[in-house]
């Protein structure tokens, strides 16, 4: 079941939290026929979100206008715009819709922010107009074709095991702990072509290793440290960037916790159930990168 809850409402304007997720796991497969690729990952939310404020009102005609984007796409050519346009088609909604996003997570960092504010868009929408609000499958259906990491953010679970091309979302208990995001000031990662050179990569590779469910499961009961060479991500082994992330290894490592690249990149990582670490990493890596990088202190949500 999807959940809408904290969903801040008044009159016509309500706003929402859109969480960040870092991947704890991700193994890729290779690709389907048709060019999609099978996933199996370990999803957690993070603290750092963007805000998504939704205001509307009757209209004849359906109508969507989308502020605070500016700087990274057209006003037209985005994940909020497109998750209302394809929620109107699903379900003959004919509001006028104004959205405003607040944007605090960083774009191309592997971090879903398009995708949590596209399922915080949707949650809304499904809450101020009921008359139109979609049956639960069909909401599931918009959310993908939106994007694969939708659904996810869209259940609203804090951590969840996905597989498929995004559309099976199993929640999991979550692992309270503090995190340290760590995003390079120098150059981002599309999606796109991270899959492209991991399709190069493996362009002779007739399969690939996925690990059992029940293995992956039993290695996320474990304390982070342990999750060393255990957990990983497909995308950091073929990431033309692969020094800097080598770099922040070296300083990672000499501390009790779990560190990665998230999605396709290109932020990075760094969990701990002890906080003094997360700070201690934080100290260290501000100190080898200086400008080069971006921080966020925060934590694995609840």
């Amino acid at each position: 079941m999807f959940r809408f809850d904290t969903l801040l409402a008044m009159d016509t304007v309500c706003s929402r939290p859109a969480h960040a997720k870092i991947n704890l796991h991700l193994a890729v497969g290779l690709p389907y026929p048709d060019g999609y690729h099978p996933i199996q990952s370990l999803f957690a939310l993070v603290g750092l979100s963007d805000t998504i404020t939704l205001r509307w009102k009757e209209s004849e005609t359906f109508d969507v206008q989308v502020q605070g984007l500016e700087a990274y796409c057209s006003p037209t050519d985005n994940t909020l715009t497109k998750a209302a346009r394809l929620w109107h088609e699903a379900g003959g909604s004919t509001l006028h819709l104004e959205i405003k996003c607040d944007k605090q997570i960083p774009v191309k960092a592997g971090l879903g922010g398009g995708s949590s504010d596209a399922a915080s868009l949707l949650a809304m929408l499904q809450a101020i107009d009921s008359k139109h609000a979609l049956p639960a499958q069909v909401l599931h259906s918009v959310a993908l074709q939106v994007g694969s990491d939708v659904p996810f953010f869209l259940y609203g679970y804090s951590a969840a095991l996905v597989t498929g091309k995004g559309e099976n979302v199993a929640p999991l208990d979550s692992r309270p702990m503090s995190a340290l995001l760590v995003m390079p000031t120098f150059f981002d990662v599309s999606t796109s072509s991270a899959y492209r050179m991991l399709d190069e990569m493996r362009a002779n590779q007739e399969n690939v290793h996925i690990p059992g469910i029940q293995e992956l499961l039993q290695i996320y009961e474990k304390p982070s440290h342990k999750w060393r060479g255990l957990l990983y991500n497909d995308f950091q082994s073929c990431s033309s960037n692969g020094a800097f992330y080598k770099a922040l290894e070296t300083v990672a490592k000499e501390y009790e916790g779990f560190f990665g690249m998230s999605g396709s990149g290109a932020c990075w990582f760094f969990v701990s159930e002890d906080a003094s670490q997360v700070h201690d990493v934080h100290a260290d890596v501000v100190a080898a990168f200086g400008p080069r990088v971006r921080c966020w202190i925060t934590h694995l949500m609840s």
